[in-house]
This record gives structure tokens, C-alpha cells and sequence, in this order.
């Protein structure tokens, strides 16, 4: 499931959509050929977090209520 521009040589677009299927995202590690940083996790969780937004993109589209972005911390004075 590789992420590039060429749809011959990657099953995946930049956004880590599966070509030929809207709205089917992959964030696992599959996506690039070897680890990007020690911990592999690491570079599953920065995969999955590049996605979001095509995901919420897709997910407006179909007409779901989708809040985006982490709620604010409580005011500290």
C-alpha cells in the first residue's frame, strides 16, 4: 500500500487514499517502504496524523458532522 504519485508503482495517493476507492484510507506502515524514525509507531502515528485532513475532507463530503482539531485547554489564570 505505497504512497506515491505514480498509480503503477503506489496503491495509495498523497492524501493516503486507495485509488479507485473514495473515502478508504491507510495509515499503517505500509504506506512507505522502511521506517522513517527509530520507533516505528513514530512513524505510523505521523502517517495517520498527515491523513486527517483528507479524511475530514471526505467525511464533510458524505455530509458527516465532523469537528476537527483537539478542544482547548482550560483558561490557566
Amino acid at each position: 500500500m505505497r504512497i506515491g504519485d505514480d498509480p503503477a508503482g503506489s496503491a495509495l495517493g498523497d492524501s493516503h487514499e486507495l485509488r479507485r476507492h473514495r473515502g478508504l484510507f491507510v495509515t499503517d506502515g505500509s504506506a512507505v517502504p522502511a521506517s522513517l524514525t527509530v520507533n516505528p509507531s513514530l512513524t505510523i502515528a505521523a502517517l495517520a496524523e498527515r491523513a486527517v485532513p483528507a479524511i475530514v475532507s471526505r467525511a464533510r463530503e458524505a455530509a458527516a458532522d465532523v469537528t476537527y482539531g483537539a478542544p482547548l485547554p482550560p483558561s490557566a489564570t
